[in-house]
């Protein structure tokens, strides 16, 4: 049984902000303003507390249900609750916010804790008198009830109510109209609860509303509570009466039964008669005189009928509501003629079986002739169908009311398409013969049972449509919970799978098998097994994918799939997708390219099965691999012997190889020369000065000795088993500043090679290149004359094709990068200490011309690796590096030359003279403006412009002379992307010699086919008083290091800049050496340089950041600070690599307060980004890999790259602001 609220109820524990937390604010301010309003009635409590409902007055008549359960796990907690309600909202809305608010006003009403004991003391007695607040008394109120004979506005005849309030002289209709009741007029003036009462009564007068103050209410159209609201209001002191002026009094009287006598006719017939029982009601029996039968003529109310009238000796009006409430049959029925239906005697015995049970149901029946068989009674039961789906594992539920005889026998049942709709009376379909008041009382019961289950279960009182994992939970978790409530009947479908839990966990097996069709192709399977049962991988993928922790089989046994190797592998399957055979479910096409995608899914599981072959090709690529990475593990000392045996899978060093490897340049070495023989490509990525070139040359030596070897013993052309066939010299292709270098080197370690260098284009030289490939076991050329000369180079076959410094070629859509793709060669190689510096495009293009085929178009590259790389993605960063693993090998002197001296690097700090302050800033200003108005586009256009100021404030920074006067901007070919000076074009016209002391005369020339690239000598010198701060810097630190018998290389990005502080150094009397671009003979002034000629060697940034090996000095100067971190490690590597025996000391020269130190910062971001990718520092080591696997392959581009190009707006914007 449902009770009232009690002070020690949990509702009183609650606060504002726990309601708010779960209903919102919103509802919680409308949920206010409803219960200060007095909208909530009826509040009960049931459920040991737990449970609390009432009725909610929503907008215009509306009433809805409303309940709030308190969580039976947690009875301590006062937030622990849930609420329903039969509004369109359904769940935790405005009504539940009211109830709660409403209960919680309730319970604080309750006792109040005993008084002390003791004395009141006279000042407390004497405020209290003083606090007290007189009220005005209440006025009572009346309701005036007449026979209305009704109006041509719509008002009915009958009976209808007018408010009337007490006056000095009785009761008085002004002042107390409907509409001041409606408005609030009146709740100062009356009780709350009375006003209440008129409220609601208002609330029943449908949509017409009231106009004027002698509006009635009329009580014909009110619905069947309008009884309860008037017992409330009588019991409230509401006082009813038939007139305003000497009325008599109107009484609510109980008792009035209405139904049907079911008499037998005298011809066997029956007769269903209506009929009312006034035989309980008080006010008419005591009228009754022995042995007299009073007749009162009884008027319906209400349209269904739900009650009568009548007007008693001395025009007392007595209101009788039907009891119990009558059902829709029973109000047709008295609202009737009163005409009995009859039952002809031939049809009686159908009557009985077919429609008399039905009747007794939907009508009282007040009297019977014995002679007819009444049925049995029934028992309501409702009952839940679960219904699956065993294909799609598809769940769903039906609810219905069933009519239960005492045999147990269901006599008919009645389908609800929704409970909680049934438990408010909303029962649709046919309701004839139907108990529809028992139908809602025991939906609400059943939905009461139910609703605490709704914290942890579905919402099952609604029809449930549950697919998958949602049906498996539902059979193990939730039925069992609904069969012990025994409160309803449960019937589940025949057939339904096992749901469960698999008891083992997944098992991947891989096997590999020989593709007949492509040799060089074999077939991949993968499978995942749990027990005896395989798991679908589409459908294993799509669960991962859907972020599900479980797959559900088709048994019924669903299997936990949150765990590492799972997640691994459907990451790898996606991954691997291009690699898909659309033959087989679960089957790859893969080749030696995706050693490393394999390693990886083999990681994950078992090995079934894999073919010699495979272990041939893939297994040793992958030991050499390994092989590899831990020599990088090992001491910097030399290798044992220059020419020891193979030992663990190795090779010998060659014979005519003239130089000592050391032990991880051996191992490169026969990574290489792996690589070569199964006709594969990598990326050699060592650290700068690491001796990548010795590396690739020993691989030359051995392929040249191979090849002498089968001379004459094997058909030409033919390779040995694994190799691949090639014939022709090995190409290399390098940067024309390192060409000669290569050509030394190669005479150097490797005297037995017959190498030729191509350095100028077809047009000025005396030899086609089919006529220097001939007779020659190298061709060394630049990338320019490769471009230039692209048919004569693809027209050959090469034996093998080296790409030194293969950053020049990272651009995919250049002119460079498409000639070398076109060359005829087994394999490449490419060499390359910063492997990426813009995007991970750049990556991709080195790998598509090493080993094409590694990764996928660009297009899904972007997809897969790319984009989730540039949002931070460590994951798809891991997975790249995985793949790539087998094909990329680099090593950093921490970890290889233990035995390299130290370096150190430290800032310099250069104050500006006053009128250099001032004129950098003031162009600062300019420029500020300028540029931060071009960014609002953000165009490619607006970013070039905006790049090209940047560089002139960094001039500004070094000396305002760089920018200032008619000669002021160097057109320096991208000198704003911080080269300055010419790329390759000098070469291409053939310039081949010079000297480094002084500016070269040939440089016109050059200028001629470089568009705007500046020579040293061409420029005129800087005529300024003095020095800049950074000359003074520069030559106070020059003076003790050279004094001490020290040498130094200085580097600018400027060469017009650092031809001037060549005439300051030599004006000071130090002997310096110079070269940037322009320089025709560089080898003379590195020799020179080396000999000991010179103590200073100024070098442009472009001209002498990479290729050069310059262990004589051991000092750097940084004259001006770059935005990207490579090109500044490059250049200090020049002195800090292997051959240097002393420590190396770096300076930055910064100028104070400018864009340089901006520049720093940028910098230092940009340089702890390629630390974690490129080195392999940080969380992306987390798939297991060493700081010697792929770490190169990473990409800055998530962070704006690692070149000027890559600079993004914001960072732009973020170097020019304040």
């Amino acid at each position: 049984m449902a009770r009232a609220i009690r002070h020690d109820d949990w509702p009183v524990r609650l606060t504002d902000d726990q309601i708010i937390r779960r209903v919102g604010r919103g509802a919680f301010q409308r949920g206010l303003d409803y219960a200060r309003k007095g909208r909530v009635r009826g509040i009960g409590v049931a459920g040991d507390g737990d449970i609390i409902s009432a009725q909610s007055k929503g907008s215009g008549t509306h009433i809805y249900q409303t309940m709030v359960f308190r969580k039976q796990h947690d009875q301590r907690s006062p937030e622990a609750w849930a609420g329903n309600c039969s509004c369109p909202v359904g769940a935790n809305c405005k009504h539940v916010a009211a109830l709660l608010i409403t209960a919680r006003a309730l319970a604080e009403e309750g006792p109040d804790d005993a008084a002390s004991s003791g004395q009141v003391s006279l000042w407390e007695s004497r405020l209290a008198g003083l606090l007290r607040v007189e009220r005005a008394p209440r006025r009572r109120m009346a309701l005036e009830i007449i026979d209305d004979p009704g109006d041509m506005w719509g008002t009915p005849a009958g009976l209808s109510m007018l408010p009337l309030i007490e006056g000095k002289r009785g009761w008085n209709r002004q002042g107390a109209a409907w509409t001041q009741i409606v408005s609030g007029g009146l709740d100062d003036d009356v009780a709350p609860t009375v006003m209440g009462v008129l409220r609601e009564l208002a609330g029943m007068a449908g949509g017409y509303g009231f106009y004027y103050a002698d509006d009635r209410l009329s009580l014909m159209t009110a619905p069947a509570r309008v009884w309860d609201v008037l017992r409330r209001g009588v019991a409230a002191g509401l006082t009813l009466t038939t007139a305003q002026r000497h009325g008599m009094p109107v009484h609510l009287a109980e008792g009035l039964r209405g139904g049907v006598h079911l008499t037998r006719e005298e011809d066997g017939g029956v007769a269903i008669t209506p009929a009312l029982e006034i035989d309980d009601v008080e006010e008419l029996r005591r009228l009754q005189v022995p042995g007299l039968r009073l007749n009162f003529s009884l008027m319906p109310i209400g349209d269904p009928v739900h009650g009568f009238y009548t007007w008693m000796p001395g025009r007392e009006l007595l209101l009788m509501p039907l009891e119990p409430r009558p059902t829709q049959a029973l109000s047709r029925v008295l609202l009737g003629d009163g005409e009995a239906i009859t039952i002809p005697a031939g049809d009686v015995a159908r009557f009985e079986t077919e429609h008399l049970e039905a009747l007794t149901r939907a009508l009282p029946v007040l009297s019977a002739d014995a002679s007819i068989r009444l049925p049995r009674p029934t028992t309501l039961r409702a009952a839940l169908a679960v219904h699956v789906d065993t294909a799609e594992h598809h769940l769903s539920t039906e609810w219905s009311i069933r009519y239960v005889g005492e045999d147990g026998e269901v006599r008919s049942s009645h389908a609800l398409p929704d409970l909680s709709a049934a438990a408010e009376g909303r029962i649709e379909g046919e309701t004839a013969g139907r108990d529809l008041q028992g139908e809602t009382r025991l939906a609400r019961e059943v939905l009461n049972r139910l609703l605490p289950l709704a914290v942890q279960h579905p919402a099952v009182w609604h029809p449930l449509d549950l697919r998958g994992m949602a049906t498996a939970r539902f059979m193990t978790e939730t039925l069992p919970v609904l069969r012990e409530l025994e409160a309803f009947d449960i019937e589940v479908d025949d057939d339904v799978p096992d749901y469960r839990e698999a008891a083992d966990a997944p098992v991947i097996t891989t096997s590999v098998s020989d593709d007949e069709d492509r040799p060089d192709w074999f077939s991949l399977s993968v499978r995942v097994h749990v027990g005896e049962e395989e798991i679908p991988l589409a459908l294993l993928m799509a669960a991962v994918a859907g972020g599900e922790p479980e797959v559900l089989l088709e048994s019924g046994t669903w299997v936990s799939i949150d765990r590492p190797e799972i997640e691994a592998l459907a990451r790898l399957m996606e991954e691997g997708r291009e690699l898909a055979d659309p033959q087989a479910q679960g089957e790859l096409r893969v080749s030696a390219l995706h050693a490393g995608y394999y390693e990886v899914l083999e990681s994950l599981g078992v090995i079934e099965r894999a073919t010699a072959r495979w272990k041939e090709r893939v297994g040793r690529l992958l030991e050499r691999s390994r092989a590899a990475e831990a020599a990088a593990g090992s001491s910097g000392g030399a290798a044992d012997d220059a020419g020891a045996g193979e030992g663990a899978g190795g090779v010998p060093v060659p014979e005519g190889m003239r130089a000592t490897l050391r032990p991880y340049q051996l191992e490169g070495y026969r990574w290489l020369d792996f690589l070569r023989q199964a006709g594969l490509g990598g990326v050699l990525a060592d650290d700068m000065g690491l001796g990548k070139t010795v590396q690739v040359l020993a691989a030359v030596q051995r392929l040249i000795e191979q090849r002498e070897e089968t001379q004459g013993s094997e058909p030409a052309g033919s390779g040995g088993p694994g190799e691949p066939e090639g014939t022709g010299p090995v190409l290399v292709i390098a940067p024309t500043s390192v060409v000669g270098s290569w050509v030394e080197q190669a005479e150097r370690f490797c005297p037995g090679l017959r190498v030729r260098a191509v350095r100028r284009t077809a047009a000025k030289r005396e030899e086609t290149v089919a006529q220097i490939v001939e007779g020659c076991d190298v061709v060394v050329t630049s990338y320019t004359i490769a471009r230039l000369c692209e048919e004569e180079f693809i027209a050959q076959d090469w034996a093998w094709v080296v790409c030194d410094e293969a950053q020049f070629v990272k651009n995919h859509t250049s002119a460079t990068y498409k000639a070398v793709r076109r060359l005829r060669s087994p394999s490449t190689i490419a060499i390359t200490g910063t492997p990426l510096e813009n995007s991970l495009m750049d990556l991709w293009a080195l790998m598509s011309i090493a080993a094409p085929g590694l990764l996928p178009d660009p297009e899904r590259f972007g997809q897969v690796y790319r984009k989730p790389i540039d949002r931070g993605d460590t994951e798809a960063l891991g997975r790249l590096r995985r793949r790539m693993r087998p094909f990329l090998l680099r090593r950093t002197k921490e970890q290889v030359a233990a035995d390299l001296p130290a370096k150190t690097e430290q800032v310099l700090a250069v104050e500006l003279g006053a009128k250099h302050r001032k004129a950098y800033d003031q162009r600062l200003a300019r420029e500020r403006q300028r540029i931060l108005g071009l960014l609002e586009e953000d165009t490619a256009q607006s970013r070039f412009i905006a790049l090209k100021a940047l560089t002139t404030l960094r001039q500004m920074a070094l000396d305002p002379a760089l920018v200032d006067g008619e000669d002021g901007m160097e057109s320096e070919a991208a000198e704003s992307a911080g080269g300055g000076e010419t790329g390759e074009a000098g070469e291409a016209a053939g310039g081949t010699g010079g000297s480094g002391r002084k500016t070269a005369r040939g440089a016109k020339a050059a200028r001629g086919k470089a568009a705007g690239a500046p020579a040293a000598g061409r420029s005129r010198p800087l005529r300024r008083p003095s020095p800049s701060a950074k000359v003074e810097v520069l030559v106070e630190h020059l003076g003790p290091i050279l004094s001490e018998g020290h040498r130094a290389l200085v580097f600018s990005q400027f060469t017009r800049y650092l031809s001037g502080v060549r005439e300051h150094l030599e004006a000071t009397g130090v002997r310096t050496a110079y070269m940037d671009g322009s320089t025709p003979d560089r080898q003379k002034v590195i020799d020179a340089f080396r000999a000991g000629e010179a103590d200073v060697f100024l070098i442009s940034l472009k001209a002498g950041g990479f290729g050069l090996t310059l262990t004589e000095a051991d000092y750097v100067f940084l004259l001006d600070p770059w935005w990207n971190p490579q090109a500044e490690e490059q250049a200090v590597d020049r002195t800090h690599r292997i051959g240097q025996d002393k420590p190396v000391m770096v300076y930055r020269l910064v100028s104070a307060d400018t864009i340089e130190e901006k520049v720093m910062a940028l910098k230092e971001k940009k340089a702890e980004l390629f630390a974690r990718v490129v080195e392999g520092t940080g969380d992306v080591e987390a798939g297991g890999e060493g700081a010697g696997g792929p770490a190169g392959v990473a990409g800055a581009a998530g962070a704006g790259g690692l070149s000027p190009a890559a600079l993004t707006a914001a960072e732009i914007r973020e170097l020019i602001e304040g």
